[in-house]
């Protein structure tokens, strides 16, 4: 994931390749140390949880509340979980 690319070999004759990109605690990081990966991983999850939702929302006889409640059990948490420990690129260059 380093600058260097270079493969490492172990005693028992195992390899480990470089790479671009990692998965380490659920949270995917790209060759640069950039969490841009991760964010648009978790708005891809949050719009495949809308479109299995899609017959709920469009529903007649489940309320408004209900929906909200839904949307924000379901939808929100997988938008915002482990939120707050990432980085904004945006902020990062100011």
């Amino acid at each position: 994931m380093g600058e260097r690319k270079e493969i490492l070999k172990f005693d028992g004759g195992e390899e480990i390749k470089p790479c671009t990109e990692c998965t380490y605690l659920g949270t995917k990081i790209d060759q640069l140390g950039d969490n841009t990966t991760e964010i648009k991983h978790k708005i891809s999850q949050t719009r495949k949880a809308i479109n299995v939702l899609n017959s709920i929302w469009w529903h007649k006889i489940i309320t408004k509340t209900r929906k909200l409640y839904i949307y924000q059990t379901i939808v929100q948490s997988i938008l915002v979980y482990g939120a707050r420990n990432m980085e904004n690129p945006y902020q990062r260059n100011k």
